[in-house]
């Protein structure tokens, strides 16, 4: 089921979907670097911003000849962080081998422009007396370069322009502390001003809650509620990618769009029938709920929310889905959910290799599991020993809240909950909970086949699990916020969040698997997939996969066939997924040496 194939390199920023840099600065001719070596890529397809590495960012050349009355582009510099002492700052970027006047300039734009990190840098005395000091200088040695004829006389002046940058460079880099502004007017962060709106966003939030809920919203949302149904020693690790989230759409304020986000946020479901909500529209599954949950609050502060759902009726976590994860679930992931209960069932090696192989994915996401196991609870326990994030949420516990429905009590209960619970079972137990389990009709989806199972869950009850992972969410990143407002925003600050990031991953690299699940006889369920020997660099290596499983990101985007056609999956339907040949269609001839058929189900 698995052909690994290298996908061919792609060089063309053209080609590559997503990449959004900003506008080329008209004055300076320079692309806005507003990022360091530690942050992370975020897809665009959803919204948010692919931040290319330094390596890989384009640039467009600096202008030449340009009249000296103009203002000269601004020198290309980042500050260095605090502790990386010894460090030479990189030189400007240039398009020839040797300087140039128009390569080089002053550090700091004029106080009426903003900076290049979408905001304004605010200095202390010292600092402000020697960007004065270095405007002025930079100043006369651009009128010499500008005024003198002879070429040896504008290389000298180069030079000393490089020398007077390079020194105030070192004298500026000890007065680390970048004020990003996410307001039009170019000041230091407001805080509370972010802070309220983010509470305006919860507070409607609420009042929606209890409009669908009524008086049982302070019991089903509630934080004693919340505190007992979610379960973690990781949460930190995801404020701090929250954390990072809101920083970088701050920063990307005066870059994108007026009204755009500057990040993004992407949670992606993985699971069998009930994840992938057989029975029921798209816009009903728990995945769904979740971003209509929490997108309001998410987009206050400048992030995309978007919700991926990529489960699929009798699919195993593994070991396909697992080596395949890029492929299937994307390259940007901030949480992935598992919810393969009843598929995997007590193949507990699977949800390892699960944690694993998101342990070595590109962006590291937390791992969200529904529903609680002991034994799943011990192996999420190894995984945040080891720099993972984890939560387990006791889906159980929330449905044990819901009153039962009754002829008595059919009247008083909202719609979201009447009807959920009859003689203590959810979704069962009587005729009136059975006959009004499903909300599909009056359309012309024929859902029967999968509404007479009895494991597959109807709309009350994935509404309700959706609205309480989505309050959690917006609770954690009031949370991140607050603790920003706490915090002087500095380069210091910045670091400090990266390097634990990094720590973390640098952890769980650095474990073995013998390691981290100690007393686990790996391999005894699945043998394939055991831990030692010759088959322990499928836990932990990187793989190229192309498989053709649906739903399944690398299906979308066209890399499966090797189309330049990008396939929507949103809101609930599929285009492409008949791609190749239906399986009683196949041709009677056998496939080329090394070519496989790509077929699909006609049904």
């Amino acid at each position: 089921n698995i052909s690994c194939i290298m996908d061919p390199p792609t060089n063309s920023n053209e080609d590559t979907k997503g990449i959004q840099l900003g506008p080329i600065d008209p004055e300076s001719g320079l692309q806005p670097d507003i990022h360091d070596e530690h942050d992370d890529d975020y897809d665009d397809e959803y919204g948010s911003l692919v931040l290319p590495s330094r390596q890989q960012r384009p640039r467009a050349p600096p202008p030449r000849n340009l009249p000296s009355t103009r203002r000269r582009p601004p020198l290309f510099w980042t500050p260095r962080l605090p502790g990386r002492r010894g460090r030479a700052p990189s030189p400007p970027p240039s398009s020839s081998s040797s300087p140039s006047p128009s390569s080089f300039a002053s550090p700091a734009a004029p106080p009426s422009s903003p900076s290049r990190a979408g905001g304004q840098q605010q200095l202390l005395p010292l600092a402000s007396y020697l960007k004065e000091w270095l405007k002025s200088t930079v100043s006369a040695l651009d009128n010499t370069t500008s005024s003198s004829p002879s070429s040896f006389s504008r290389y000298k002046a180069s030079l000393a322009l490089l020398l007077v940058c390079t020194l105030s460079y070192i004298a500026l880099d000890s007065y680390d502390i970048i004020h990003v502004s996410f307001n039009d007017d170019g000041e230091v962060p407001k805080w509370k001003k972010l802070n309220t709106s983010l509470q305006r966003a919860k507070r409607r939030l609420d009042v929606l809650l209890e409009s669908e809920y009524g008086e049982l919203s302070e019991v089903l949302f509630g934080n004693e509620t919340l505190s007992r149904a979610f379960e973690s020693d990781s949460v930190h690790r995801l404020k701090n990618r929250m954390k990072m989230k809101i920083i970088q759409a701050g920063l990307m304020r005066k870059i994108v769009a007026k009204g755009e986000p500057g990040s993004g946020f992407v949670w992606v479901t993985g699971g069998d029938d009930y994840a992938a909500g057989y029975g029921n529209f798209y816009n009903q599954t728990y995945t769904w709920m979740i971003e209509d949950t929490v997108k309001d609050a998410f987009n206050m502060v400048g992030i995309k929310f978007h919700a991926k759902n990529y489960a699929m009726g009798g699919t195993p976590s593994g070991p396909e889905i697992s080596l395949c994860m890029e492929t299937t679930f994307g390259n940007d992931i901030d949480i992935l959910s598992w919810d393969y209960a009843n598929s995997d069932g007590d193949n507990y090696d699977l949800y390892r290799l699960w944690g694993n192989r998101a342990g070595i994915h590109p962006t590291i996401p937390t791992l969200f599991r529904l529903g609680k196991d002991p034994t799943c609870s011990s192996i999420d326990d190894d995984f945040q020993r080891f720099g993972l994030s984890a939560i387990q949420f006791d889906v159980d516990y929330i449905r044990s809240l819901v009153p039962d429905t009754s002829w008595e009590t059919v009247d008083d209960l909202p719609p979201e909950v009447r009807y959920y619970k009859c003689a203590g079972q959810v979704e069962g137990g009587s005729v009136l909970c059975k006959e009004n389990k499903w909300d599909t009709e009056g359309t012309t989806c024929d859902l029967s086949e999968y509404q007479t199972k009895e494991e597959n869950r109807g709309w009350k009850d994935h509404k309700l699990i959706g609205r309480v992972i989505g309050v959690f969410l917006v609770d954690t990143l009031l949370s991140a916020l607050a603790d920003l407002e706490e915090t002087l925003l500095e380069v210091s600050t910045i670091r400090n969040i990266s390097v634990s990031q990094d720590k973390d991953r640098y952890a769980f690299q650095s474990s073995s698997l013998k390691e981290m699940h100690e007393g686990a006889n790996l391999g005894k369920n699945t043998k394939f997939l055991g831990g030692h020997a010759k088959y322990s660099p499928f836990w932990r290596s990187s793989s190229f996969c192309h498989s053709a499983l649906l739903p399944n990101h690398a299906r979308f985007t066209g890399a499966v066939t090797l189309s330049m056609r990008s396939y929507r999956h949103d809101h609930g339907y599929f285009v492409g997924y008949d791609e190749g040949y239906a399986v009683d269609a196949l041709p009677e001839t056998k496939p080329k040496d090394g070519q496989f058929l790509l077929a699909y189900l006609p049904e």
